[in-house]
């Protein structure tokens, strides 16, 4: 089970420490994700899919309807990068365009029938990955890892929108 200094110590590290173990951790944090998306893009290769094609996939998956403005920001992408990728897995038969009934300009994207045995590989290179890497993991760590990525991830969301909100004050 995963345990945090003060609880093995029963006191906090010294703050030189804690400030060694933050950047640490940000470093490894950076690393895993940068070799988790190689190495899920290495597999995903094998079935003919780019990674830009599977993140806009599985991204219209997570949001079926999605706009091409919500899906470029999903992807942290122009609009326009969206649109051209958009239009080449329309012209694939992946996923189709649908009039917006709240906005005669726009289009909401959705999968086509056609995308849904990609979207399976897909899961099952993730299930194969995500079972390598949480190798000899019970469910109290796993437990306890979503926990903590959690707490980062709802900090770091916290810290993107005062700094978003301080940029739109200084506009």
């Amino acid at each position: 089970m995963l345990s945090t200094h003060a609880d093995r110590k029963g006191k906090e590290p010294p703050k030189a420490h804690t400030d060694d173990i933050k950047r640490s951790i940000s470093l490894k944090l950076i690393v895993l994700a940068r070799h988790l998306r190689i190495g899920f893009d290495h597999e995903v290769a094998r079935i003919g899919v780019t990674r830009a094609q599977w993140t806009l996939i599985a991204a219209v998956a997570r949001n079926p309807g999605a706009t091409q403005r919500t899906i470029a920001t999903a992807l942290e992408v122009t609009e326009v990068t969206a649109g051209r990728l958009i239009d080449r897995l329309c012209d694939d038969g992946y996923l189709e365009r649908r009039e917006n009934p709240s906005d005669r300009r726009g289009y909401r994207v959705y999968l086509t029938p056609a995308a849904q045995p990609v979207l399976g590989q897909l899961g099952a290179i993730a299930q194969i990955q995500e079972a390598e890497l949480f190798q000899g993991f019970d469910d109290q760590d796993l437990a306890r890892m979503e926990t903590l990525l959690d707490m980062v991830y709802q900090s770091l969301s916290d810290c993107r929108k005062r700094h978003d909100e301080e940029k739109a004050m200084e506009a």
